[in-house]
């Protein structure tokens, strides 16, 4: 009963939402305005694509208070913090936060939270393919702060076309969802409002946002996050540190590329360009064309390694090899579709 009190409350808010969306954007003050530069888009568009998601969040706290269990807890805790960034997220929506300041106050959210949250710190690195193993203590906060920190931030990077960052999202946790058999309910509901999410992103109702992008994507991590301590405390190693980069190497290749680019050319790496591998393929193909080719080379490596049980090396190394050959697609001069 409580479960279908959730899910319908949820359905209601994100339904309001999308039919107040100019509304409720209005209201928020987070509206995004096109200026024909990096924001190439017609007409104003709301930023509340993921104003369904909070929502959501607070109904597992509330849940959490009446009906605790262990793995609720940890949702509990998971929920809490990306509620945070949410909230921050929105914050710059609305005045657009200084991207140095903004980096900076996640990774100290991050390190606060890890210090005070042992089951999601990062105490151990082990590489299968190489046999070795990497002890982090006293750096363990930090360094998962950091990984937590990085990952958002190539999330929030690849939200510059539509229903990219959520398809991504939704990519990583389904593998994980449909991979280690976690059958959990709060789980599978933020999968399928993810799904239903990337259609009307995709037809222009509103975008994800940096709220979306880092409320998501902080939940998401952090979940990645959890399961790695759990198989790697109980010996099982069913989540690897190299499954963990294969699942995210696409936005952090790209993440990492333009960082050293704009660093060779004695520029802030912060700062916004339209030079990532997402904002090349638009220029020359369809929203519907980038997505699925950038979607599909992701997913290849991602298949093979967590359905087919390739072994995880082979696939990290397929995971450069693709990104730099769409990469090499995407800006020859020659149009191929």
């Amino acid at each position: 009963m409580e479960y279908v009190l959730i899910l319908s409350v949820t359905f209601v808010a994100f339904a309001l939402n999308i039919l107040n969306r100019y509304k409720i954007s209005k209201f928020l003050k987070i509206i995004d305005y096109p200026d024909k530069k990096r924001k190439i888009h017609k007409s104003p568009i709301p930023l509340n694509g993921a104003l369904w998601f909070p929502i959501y969040l607070i109904l597992i706290l509330i849940y959490f208070f009446l009906y605790e269990n262990e793995f609720e807890s940890i949702i509990f805790y998971i929920s809490i913090i990306s509620l945070t960034l949410f909230l921050v997220g929105m914050l710059d929506d609305s005045i657009s936060l200084n991207p140095n300041y903004r980096l900076l106050i996640f990774f100290l959210i991050f390190v606060l939270f890890f210090e005070t949250n042992n089951e999601f710190r990062i105490k151990e690195i082990y590489f299968e393919s190489l046999d070795f193993n990497i002890s982090l203590n006293i750096f363990s906060s930090v360094f998962t702060a950091f990984c937590l920190t990085a990952f958002i931030n190539s999330i929030n990077l690849v939200d510059g076309i539509n229903a990219l960052a959520n398809a991504i999202i939704l990519i990583i946790l389904s593998t994980l969802y449909l991979n280690f058999e976690i059958n959990n309910f709060f789980i599978l509901i933020i999968i399928i409002y993810l799904i239903i999410n990337n259609y009307f992103i995709y037809k222009n109702y509103y975008f994800l946002g940096d709220a979306g992008s880092l409320g998501l994507s902080t939940f998401v991590g952090l979940y990645v996050i959890y399961i790695y301590n759990v198989n790697f405390d109980s010996n099982l190693n069913l989540l690897k540190s190299e499954d963990i980069f294969i699942l995210m190497s696409f936005p952090g290749l790209d993440m990492l590329r333009v960082f050293i680019s704009r660093i060779l050319r004695k520029k802030s790496p912060f700062i916004g360009e339209k030079n990532h591998l997402h904002h090349f393929l638009i220029k020359k193909y369809s929203l519907k064309i980038t997505l699925t080719l950038y979607l599909s080379f992701m997913l290849i490596p991602i298949i093979l390694n967590f359905f087919v049980n390739i072994y995880a090396s082979y696939n990290l190394l397929l995971c450069f090899i693709l990104y730099q050959i769409l990469l090499k697609i995407s800006v020859h001069k020659t149009r191929i579709i």
